[in-house]
């Protein structure tokens, strides 16, 4: 099989020529594939490119192209395209530039190819995986919380890993199938959503434990909340686009906070800011009934409960479970305000945005699941 291992690169001058020195012992042990590399070059100012140029003159199964720099995930997509159109390739890999990813596991992969999986990804969180010590506790809370939120949010639980960057995948039938134009982000996010594809044309995956490395050379390019952020976005419109019931729940999730906000201010009016709890415990309650009473009539209406039996054994479940979801806003920011550094507005609203978010999955779980059950 004629396979390509992609490999982007942004002012890797330090790296790059070690790194392709490196992938070719492990290639030359290689049997049964036609093995090959592609550095996608984003134009370094740094002269990366000249250094691949030099290479190639020792090694012809190293191929190099270059364009103007536009993001992680818009260089892997010029060099998937370039891979299967002008290589002519029936396995791709991805693989950074910087020695996070060990070549030698390259084989691995292969060996996984061989015996018939579609999708190989490399993992740091299944057993024999790791992610490195140096990463301090905001990092490994963003990419944990990242990860289970993607998840979640798009039901598929097998997959541990969602944002590796260290993969092996077939072409025919699931690379091929995936309309590479239209991939929702050029920056860090375009992992998750090419990895919903895959998993969407029902690609054979198998998660293998890798242990990622911090760089050694130059600085790390990578912006962890900005890319949480990213994904996030990401995330919530490929939910979007496959279940819209969800994005009902959180629209009237919205509606149901204007409301409570209404009422904590009229009732507080009226009864003094000596009742403020109870004046917010009963504002709360009116927000949960209308909850109730829209998600009945629009987000289920296929599911809708008519009768008044129904209606009456159904409330008081809901009220309980939608304590769920401030329970789970109180322990994101106690954690977070733990383990996060907690002295400016962002980090903060960060928490606010995370425990809402996770929030409202719960209670979208428990909407599908329990009150509205699909009979």
């Amino acid at each position: 099989m004629n396979t390509v291992i992609v490999i982007p690169t942004y002012n890797e001058k330090e790296n790059i020529a070690p790194l392709l020195e490196e992938i070719q012992k492990v290639l030359k042990k290689i049997e049964g594939f036609k093995m090959g590399v592609l550095v996608v070059d984003d134009n370094s100012p740094d002269g990366t490119a000249d250094i691949v140029r030099s290479v190639m003159k020792k090694y012809k199964n190293i191929h190099l192209i270059t364009g103007e720099k536009q993001g992680l995930g818009a260089a892997y997509v010029r060099g998937f395209k370039y891979a299967m159109e002008n290589l002519k390739a029936d396995v791709v890999f991805e693989m950074d530039a910087d020695f996070q990813h060990n070549p030698n596991d390259i084989p691995r992969f292969l060996d996984k190819i061989s015996s018939g999986y579609d999708y190989v990804l490399g993992s740091r969180y299944i057993s024999g995986g790791s992610i490195p010590k140096t990463w301090g506790l905001h990092r490994k809370f963003l990419s944990f919380f990242g990860g289970w939120f993607a998840r979640v949010v798009l039901g598929t639980k097998s997959v541990k890993d969602y944002t590796t960057g260290y993969k092996a995948m077939r072409v025919k039938g699931y690379l091929d199938k995936i309309d590479l134009s239209k991939i929702l982000s050029k920056n860090f996010a375009y992992k998750i959503h090419l990895l919903y594809e895959m998993l969407n044309l029902k690609a054979k995956t198998i998660e293998i434990p890798i242990k990622f490395v911090d760089r050694e050379k130059d600085k790390s390019k990578s912006n962890a909340v900005r890319e949480s952020k990213e994904s996030m976005k990401v995330v919530l419109i490929l939910r979007y686009r496959k279940n819209e019931r969800f994005f009902k729940v959180c629209i009237v999730g919205a509606i149901g906070a204007l409301i409570q906000i209404v009422f904590a201010s009229l009732l507080v009016s009226l009864l003094g800011y000596r009742n403020a709890v109870l004046s917010n415990v009963l504002a709360t309650e009116v927000a949960i009934l209308a909850n109730f009473f829209i998600n009945n009539a629009w987000t289920f209406s296929d599911r809708k409960v008519v009768n008044f039996a129904g209606l009456i054994r159904k409330l008081p479940v809901f009220n309980l479970l939608s304590l769920g979801s401030i329970i789970i806003q109180a322990v994101v920011m106690w954690a977070g305000t733990r383990i996060l550094d907690v002295s400016s507005l962002p980090p903060y609203l960060f928490l606010v945005v995370l425990g809402i978010l996770l929030g409202l999955i719960w209670n979208f779980t428990m909407y599908t699941k329990v009150v509205w059950k699909e009979k």
